[in-house]
């Protein structure tokens, strides 16, 4: 599996995509600990050219890779890749519905996108605020939120907005 990272000045470039690497490393370490996970570095600060070089090297170094996932709403960056050297046995998984990585779904380079409202979790945390600091309620401090998963099937009736 290709672990595509985002990185900025050589580090990862978000708490968040570092988060949800240590909880897939985790998990992959108990359940698949067979499976061999190839990091890729795409430095932010690069442009598309050095990506598809840094790419292209990768599936060469590594022909056997079919998977790569991407914690980073820039998944569309490996799905371009795939579409314009026409790699059709490669499947990806990101985050963030973009218009980008939803094109590259519709057009079969992504498999799926994990989608997780980022409307409604902005709405429900300053709610929350306005709950806790004006009205003076009590807030649940856990507030669980949908995610969905979006492929070629079902990303038409996707809605940001649901609340």
């Amino acid at each position: 599996i290709m672990l595509m990272k985002q990185t900025k000045n050589g580090s990862i470039a978000s708490r968040q995509q570092y988060n949800r690497e240590v909880g897939f490393r985790h998990y992959m370490s108990e359940h698949h600990p067979e499976i061999k996970i190839i990091e890729l570095d795409l430095p932010m600060e690069k442009d598309s050219k050095v990506h598809n070089d840094l790419l292209e090297q990768f599936f060469k170094d590594h022909p056997h890779t079919h998977h790569c996932i991407t914690f980073t709403s820039k998944a569309y960056i490996v799905g371009e890749f795939i579409l314009h050297n026409n790699r059709r046995n490669i499947q990806i998984m990101g985050y963030d519905m973009i218009e980008k990585n939803a094109e590259c779904v519709r057009q079969g380079s992504i498999s799926f996108l994990i989608a997780q409202h980022g409307y409604m979790q902005g709405y429900n945390c300053v709610d929350a605020l306005f709950r806790a600091i004006i009205l003076k309620h009590e807030v649940n401090p856990v507030n669980y939120m949908p995610i969905e998963l979006l492929t070629k099937e079902n990303i038409q009736f996707y809605q940001k907005t649901q609340t």
